[in-house]
């Protein structure tokens, strides 16, 4: 038995890893990690995607692939514990270049939902806010930015 703080400081910190993992994985088309840092029955709001871990990772990883690289860097991670279930927002900012040679630039925030099963902290839901983009890119399908109480990163369930 540890002392709460404690306990507090070792789940932000699986968590944070578990947001860095979640980045090599997309990076790395790591079918297998990506699937590993949710819950099977899990939900990813990524814009114009919306579904489950298995259903993301088929969406995603094509798009991946036609980038010569691709970086995903989080920053900002904040993490709210409440027993078994955390509430996080993390900055993110993507840069990359596709296989033709042209830059590809984004900025945003990762709206997340954890819980921990069987001792095991995951992203119940992922939610995606895109804030920065290359002029011409459709953002509307993303969550908005909003400079208020109003924007999701204040919602919990």
């Amino acid at each position: 038995m540890t002392d709460p703080d404690i306990q507090t400081l070792l789940d932000q910190q699986a968590i944070h890893d578990l947001v860095v993992r979640l980045t090599r994985a997309q990076d790395r088309c790591d079918r297998e990690l990506l699937l590993s840092c949710y819950h099977p029955d899990a939900r990813d709001e990524h814009g114009p995607f919306k579904g489950s871990p298995t259903e993301f990772a088929d969406w995603v990883f094509p798009h991946i692939r036609r980038m010569r690289f691709i970086q995903h860097r989080v920053s900002n991670v904040l993490i709210e514990v409440r027993g078994d279930v955390a509430y996080g927002e993390s900055y993110a900012f993507e840069e990359g270049e596709t296989l033709d040679g042209s830059k590809v630039t984004g900025c945003g925030r990762y709206i997340d939902r954890f819980e921990r099963r069987n001792g095991e902290w995951r992203i119940a839901l992922r939610r995606v806010i895109l804030e920065g983009v290359a002029p011409g890119f459709d953002a509307s399908d993303f969550f908005p930015s909003l400079q208020s109480r109003e924007d999701i990163s204040y919602e919990r369930d």
